[in-house]
């Protein structure tokens, strides 16, 4: 799903770099009540489903069951044409598919609920409990009301409404960029920032601006790489070599706790990955050095392939089943490596039987450019066709960072 708001948010938020402080701790002694940002209205994206719902109250889903409007018996006195549109997000800090729900002008006796079902990514650089969802009025603003509850089993974020307008999810607090790709050797700018700073009611929600100094614990780094910060910016500098654990983590740990319906959320904190990697797969035989195979990736619902050349030579990894998760090497092809040097061939098959080498395939497609994973094959099989032919085991770890093929320019 496409985040229409994405390009304008970039833009904002590096326009935000020079209206900032420059001491990103100092606090306005007399702070001005926030105005909410006005953007544009979310565009079609895909059919509207639509249901009758009458006096006895129902239930209406969008088709991808990502929100879920329950409307209670009472709530209406006669019978009703329900809508669900999915548009595009454009509430600043926005995550995901936003919804127009109609018919907009529509009252509720009795408040509605409506429930959006959040994803890992809608969560990425932020945490579950700074999640939050808001509707944008009839002049272009958008508008929080307060959570009705949280459920971090489930996924799901719940609010209540007496009318219909156009809802979206989004990120209360968050670092930018939520997760990077780096060719080794380069480095990338961090920054933390918030949207509303209350749980009041009905808040306008305004533009993002750098989260103040007093809200930051710490910053720490998992992974190889150096990390230099300060108050609410970092700096993170990739090692010249692709790493050992990719992606490296960055945390930033908050001193604030969020209280929804009673409940307490604490030990809050930011976590954005970075991938460290050149474009193509990367392959490492025996402890040696790094080759680099340029090529792309075809995503799909039925066998997914990431094929890479390297003048003469290829390399390719190719799994059947979701686009994310983390597989093991199959005798068939469901799940395989091949590198082809001429007559020398690598696989996930070692020896004459042939046995499936150890070691596993871990893929993640959440961004809608890069395909990224990792994978090890131990040990993996080689065969030399030329004659006399031979054939032997190896080490084998490999990266890659891949365009989609439909991102191939």
């Amino acid at each position: 799903m496409k985040n229409l708001f994405s390009p304008l948010l970039g833009i904002m938020l590096s326009l935000l770099l020079f209206s900032c402080n420059t001491d990103p701790g100092t606090v306005d002694p007399t702070p001005k009540p926030p105005t909410g940002a006005v953007t544009p209205i979310g565009q079609p994206e895909g059919n509207a489903l639509t249901a009758t719902i009458g006096p006895a109250g129902g239930t209406i889903k969008s088709a991808d069951n990502r929100i879920q409007i329950a409307i209670p018996a009472g709530a209406l006195s006669t019978n009703q044409t329900i809508s669900v549109q999915p548009i595009g997000n454009n509430c600043p800090g926005g995550k995901g598919q936003a919804f127009r729900l109609e018919p907009h002008g529509i009252t509720f006796a009795k408040p509605a609920f409506i429930t959006f079902q959040y994803s890992e990514a809608d969560a990425n650089g932020s945490s579950p409990a700074l999640l939050r969802v808001a509707y944008q009025n009839d002049k272009g603003t958008w508008q929080m009301p307060a959570v009705k509850s949280i459920d971090t089993t489930a996924h799901t974020v719940t609010v209540q409404t007496s009318h219909f307008s156009d809802w979206g999810l989004f990120q209360k607090l968050f670092i930018y960029p939520a997760n990077s790709f780096l060719n080794p050797g380069d480095n990338l700018h961090l920054r933390v920032f918030q949207t509303v700073k209350s749980e009041d009611d009905d808040l306008f929600v305004p533009l993002p601006t750098l989260v103040s100094t007093k809200y930051i614990e710490k910053w720490s780094l998992a992974g190889e790489g150096t990390l230099a910060h300060q108050h609410n910016q970092g700096d993170y500098y990739a090692p010249a070599r692709i790493p050992a654990l990719n992606p490296a983590a960055i945390t930033v740990f908050l001193n604030i706790s969020t209280t929804i319906e009673g409940k307490v959320y604490k030990d809050l904190r930011l976590v954005t990955n970075v991938f460290v990697a050149p474009e193509g797969i990367s392959v490492q035989i025996n402890g040696g050095e790094w080759k680099t195979y340029p090529g792309g990736a075809n995503i799909n619902t039925t066998h997914n392939v990431v094929l890479g050349q390297n003048g003469t030579e290829y390399a390719s990894v190719g799994w059947k089943g979701t686009p994310t998760g983390t597989f093991r090497w199959t005798k068939s092809a469901d799940v395989a490596f091949n590198i082809v040097k001429g007559p020398l061939i690598y696989q996930h098959l070692y020896g004459s039987e042939p046995s499936v080498s150890g070691g596993f395939l871990k893929v993640d497609n959440s961004d809608e450019t890069w395909a990224v994973g990792t994978f090890t094959v131990e040990p993996a099989g080689w065969i030399n066709t030329s004659p006399p032919a031979k054939m032997g085991t190896a080490s084998i770890k490999g990266v890659f960072r891949m365009k989609r093929v439909s991102q191939v320019q």
